[in-house]
Formats: C-alpha cells, structure tokens, sequence
C-alpha cells in the first residue's frame, strides 16, 4: 500500500469497522452496548478515547517495517542468552536440576556448557530419569541444545523391585 493508501485509507477503514461493530453489537444486545459505551467514556473521557484511536492509528503509519518483520526481531531478543556466560548458564542448569520437582531427588549429573549448548554426564539408576535430566536442562531459558551423556548403569534397577530378603 502506497504513503497516501496508509496515511488516509487505513485510519479510515479501522474507525469504520468498529464503528460497524459497535452497531452490530448494538442491535444485537440491546441498550447493553449503550451503557458500557457511558462507562468507558467515563474511564477515558472523550479525548482519551481519541488519543487512543489517533496513537494507533499513528502506530501503523510509523512503523518501519511490516509486522512480520517485527515479529522476527523480537523472537530473536528473546531466543538470545541475554549476554549470558556459559558459566553462568552451568549454574543455572545445575540450580534446576537440583530444584525441579521431577529431578531433585535423582542423582545430580556433572554440567558444562559451550555456547549455550549443556553437556551432561554422569552416572543414573535408569533411563527415564536420564530422559527426565535432559527435559528439565533444555527447559532452562538460554540453552540452545542439550547433549545427553549420562550413562544408565545396569547395577540397580527401580522397575526390578525390592530386593529379596531370604529371612
């Protein structure tokens, strides 16, 4: 859409639709629409309501580039570490897996962590709880991939039982 479409076409085409809607919802509710319209003006006032209107009608027209674009943008902020060392980071997978409901009570593995990428290893009774550790890891904000190399040793097994008492 051309400067001129965006400057006047737009503005217009929204202050239209609502307007539109308001009337939908107005022969559809009754007088409902006609009271909450009092309360909101009371809240805002009228020039409260038309700044609101006018900022975001400003908004389109000034934003330099398209919402896809910005969507973008913003996804990679957030996907950042942050500036976060990988020290930092270590200590921040450790903390979790030392808290989380689901993996406090397991064996802790040894962290270390290369750009944002979480290496753990150690010893584990079984391989859920080695699936478990890996999910609470990748879970923490700031880990980009997580390598698993916790061994499940072969000694005691949960799935097994008690051990047998010959008394």
């Amino acid at each position: 859409m051309n400067m001129l479409g965006r400057v006047f076409v737009l503005p217009a085409k929204l202050v239209f639709a609502s307007v539109e809607t308001a009337f939908r919802a107005g022969r559809l509710v009754g007088s409902v629409p006609v009271g909450a319209a009092r309360r909101t003006s009371r809240l805002l006032g009228f020039r409260g309501t038309l700044a609101l209107v006018i900022g975001f009608a400003l908004g389109l027209l000034l934003a330099p580039v398209p919402g896809r674009q910005l969507r973008a943008r913003l996804k990679l902020v957030l996907d950042r570490t942050g500036g976060v060392s990988d020290a930092e980071l270590a200590e921040r997978v450790s903390f979790e897996l030392e808290h989380a409901s689901r993996t406090w009570h397991l064996p802790q593995p040894r962290v270390s962590v290369a750009s944002g990428r979480v290496v753990l290893s150690g010893d584990i009774d079984h391989e859920a709880a080695r699936d478990e550790l890996a999910r609470v890891a990748a879970a923490v904000p700031g880990v980009t991939a997580v390598d698993n190399l916790v061994v499940v040793s072969q000694g005691t097994d949960p799935a097994a039982g008690a051990s047998t008492d010959p008394g």
